[in-house]
């Protein structure tokens, strides 16, 4: 895929880049998350930690920040955006294509 074929997502201070994958959603690695996003609901935490352990999220120079260490597969967008946010996200609103600013929704249309 060609880097137009990439969405990202920017919420705070994280960004991340990825794209749709015929069995998920796929953040590019050097994508960063947020540690501690702002929304008080944060139904993927539990996910951001199990990929903290596994060393596929890791410490930033941006103390606010985790960042990929690879490539990585999430069910879905809003799974990603979760996790990148630290709090509920709906992924075909929130990723957005930067050649035409088209959210994933629109994109896939």
């Amino acid at each position: 895929m060609s880097k137009k074929d990439w969405f990202v997502m920017r919420p705070q201070k994280a960004q991340a880049y990825g794209r749709p994958e015929a069995d998920g959603f796929l953040v590019h690695k050097g994508s960063t998350a947020m540690r501690d996003g702002s929304p008080s609901v944060k139904r993927d935490r539990e996910e951001r930690d199990r990929l903290v352990r596994q060393g596929i999220l890791v410490p930033d120079s941006d103390p606010d920040l985790y960042r990929f260490s690879c490539d990585h597969l999430f069910s879905s967008s809003s799974a990603a955006g979760g996790v990148i946010r630290d709090g509920n996200c709906s992924g075909p609103q929130s990723w957005r294509r930067p050649s035409d600013n088209k959210t994933l929704k629109d994109a896939s249309e």
